[in-house]
């Protein structure tokens, strides 16, 4: 094996220029970390599955010592003889109830730095939790250990999108700063990142900005392509210099893919969660297939309660969250549904998730039981009416309930084109309501999710 850094863009002055030190000590600490990860997922098969039952038998242990909840549910067994599917599945109201009555595992002295997060209740029932520093450090090493995974060019710009809490001016606002590689900024040649906060955005304003900078790596969730893009086609963007579209948060449908394609943009997805963080990364040869981030999770599929999706049978997805010490995630039923490989077809030896399904967000179910996938794009819906925002709810087998947002009044023929539309995405069957409103009132989804079906 050869170990050579010469097609590494390193800067001319990447090195430290202290006494008897090699590179300065953040920048060495976090391409230490970078490479731990990158040791770990594409390393010994036999090696990474022996690390991953040491580190699950140590979260267990410090569970079972601080919390009398995991020690009800470990019971009498030993720790070092516990597999995760030896467990029960911990649900929502588990997670819920452990911290209502016992708070954060961690110690409250600050020596550990603790935070406390809620998801963005897209599935219907927001879940508080507990997270450390090490987590927040944990999912910025492993975003930029894909780079080098995957042979990224490290010098390109980078571009993020994350929805803003509240509105604000112009519907965004923007922080450029040197360096998009983070405290590899001073090792290596790299781009500059371009942060966007965004809620119902001025597109020429956005577009404007855009057009400053190459935008590089365009880190975005695909409803706000799909809102900006509407009713053009998203040549702007690989004009502007977008080399990759990281789509994060939700799912991209086919029609958005052949887009960023016909535009020569390729397409990398990242699946995770606000719970856990990163847990899986879309296989740049496989498109759909997602390699497990086995440096931090351990991913099971539990077929017993599996639906089928286009012939194809899913189960529930149970994530076992390694470094959760603040809240513990052991198999954790996050809400989706997906089939598991134990490798990936590209050759990757690792487990690889396909045919993932929020079933919150994607999946609709009918009367007879069976459920479909279901979308309907913020482009279809936008040539029909030009609205702020959109909201499709399944509230029944048999209804689902549109709210439109910032429209006075809808027309007849527009009202009829809305059913049309959503009746052909679901079936005949629906009894589709329409209401304008002046806001969506989104609650605690902060994801302000285009669909989520109330019935799964």
């Amino acid at each position: 094996m050869q170990f050579d850094f010469s097609k590494l863009p390193l800067k001319n002055r990447a090195f430290s220029e202290k006494p008897m030190t090699f590179i300065d000590q953040e920048a060495k600490n976090f391409l230490a970390a970078v490479i731990d990860v990158v040791a770990i997922e594409t390393g010994n098969r036999a090696a990474r599955e022996y690390w991953q039952n040491k580190q699950l038998q140590n979260l267990l242990q410090f569970a079972s010592q601080k919390s009398a909840f995991w020690r009800e549910r470990i019971g009498t067994r030993k720790i070092k003889d516990i597999g995760p599917s030896d467990l029960p599945v911990l649900t929502r109201s588990d997670v819920a109830k452990q911290v209502e009555t016992e708070g954060s595992l961690l110690p409250a002295d600050g020596t550990i730095p603790t935070k406390k997060f809620a998801t963005s209740g897209s599935s219907g029932t927001p879940v508080q939790f507990f997270v450390s520093d090490m987590n927040a450090h944990y999912n910025t090493v492993r975003s930029l250990a894909q780079y080098f995974m995957e042979g990224r060019d490290l010098t390109l710009n980078r571009t993020r999108f994350s929805r803003a809490p509240r509105r604000i001016q112009d519907g965004f606002s923007v922080k450029k700063k040197d360096g998009s590689l983070g405290p590899l900024s001073g090792l290596f040649k790299c781009g500059t990142s371009k942060e966007f906060l965004h809620i119902n955005p001025n597109r020429d304003l956005l577009f404007k900005e855009l057009a400053k900078d190459p935008i590089g790596y365009l880190v975005v969730q695909p409803g706000l392509v799909e809102s900006l893009f509407y009713d053009i086609d998203i040549s702007f963007l690989s004009e502007h210099g977008t080399r990759l579209a990281i789509l994060i948060d939700e799912e991209a449908d086919e029609d958005l893919r052949n887009r960023f394609s016909a535009a020569g943009i390729p397409v990398r997805a990242i699946y995770s969660s606000q719970e856990v963080g990163y847990i899986g990364a879309e296989c740049k040869d496989c498109p759909g297939a997602f390699h497990v981030a086995q440096s931090n999770v351990v991913i099971e599929v539990d077929n017993r309660d599996g639906v089928t999706v286009g012939g194809n049978r899913l189960g529930r997805v149970l994530v076992t969250h390694l470094h959760s010490y603040g809240t513990p995630f052991v198999r954790y039923d996050i809400g989706d549904y997906a089939a598991l490989s134990k490798v990936c077809a590209c050759g990757h030896d690792g487990p690889a998730l396909t045919n993932i399904y929020g079933r919150k967000k994607r999946l609709l179910k009918r009367a007879d039981g069976s459920v479909v996938p279901f979308s309907v794009t913020a482009r279809s819906l936008l040539e029909i009416v030009k609205c702020e925002e959109y909201r499709i709810r399944q509230t029944a087998l048999d209804t689902l309930d549109v709210e439109i947002g910032g429209v006075g009044q809808l027309s007849a023929d527009q009202v009829a084109s809305l059913k049309s539309l959503i009746k052909e995405r679901a079936g005949d069957e629906f009894q589709v309501r329409i209401e304008t409103v002046q806001k969506v009132d989104w609650g605690s989804d902060v994801k302000r999710l285009g669909f989520r079906s109330e019935m799964i």
